[in-house]
């Protein structure tokens, strides 16, 4: 997928900003996109811990209809070409770890990519793709119980936060204390009866 990397129409760099409001110079992060690819790269280029919010664009020069430059600035979610819709999420795949991710398309938007790398790590993501929040999807509820935690597939995180309900009620009906007295209870010789 070169062209994902190598074409410039959509090409935009980021700064990480620290929890302290500061950038964090030793952190490279660029998105780019063609049509519905999208593809985010976060490098951190120093022997240290980095954390912060990728946000807003470098400032980058266009020309207005009358011909005169003018500075502007471009969120992730306008980076990546993402839909603002609060019901939307979009969940991408880090390329050098393989896990998946899910986030409220409007946290990209409004917020950013909340990052952590170590020493001379990367992040490379792909694969973007939005879906719906409903009752037969609830994403919201994934997110919020994933905490911004990847995994090996959203799908099938999915599909646990929606037995969460089955596998409480089967805990609680098959418990340590339940299974002690059903053995303490069974019949062990001829003729008794169990209580």
């Amino acid at each position: 997928r070169r062209y994902l990397f190598a074409d410039v129409e959509n090409f935009l760099l980021y700064d990480l900003v620290t929890p302290g409001g500061h950038v964090n110079e030793d952190v490279f992060a660029y998105s780019n996109r063609v049509g519905d690819e999208r593809a985010l790269v976060i490098y951190h280029n120093r022997y240290a811990m980095a954390r912060g919010w990728i946000h807003t664009s470098v400032p980058y020069a266009v020309k207005t209809p009358e011909g005169e430059k003018r500075l502007v600035r471009k969120t992730l979610g306008e980076g990546l070409g993402l839909n603002a819709d609060e019901g939307l999420f979009t969940i991408f795949r880090d390329h050098v770890t393989g896990l998946e991710y899910l986030r409220s398309n409007w946290e990209l938007w409004e917020k950013g990519l909340y990052v952590e790398l170590g020493a001379y790590k990367c992040h490379v993501f792909l694969d973007f793709r939005q879906v719906r929040d409903d009752e037969k999807h609830p994403y919201a509820q994934l997110a919020a119980y994933l905490g911004g935690r990847g995994v090996p597939s959203v799908e099938e995180a999915l599909r646990e936060v929606l037995l969460q309900p089955i596998h409480r009620a089967f805990r609680a009906l098959f418990n340590a204390d339940l299974l002690r007295r059903l053995v303490a209870a069974r019949v062990t010789e001829p003729g008794q009866r169990p209580d």
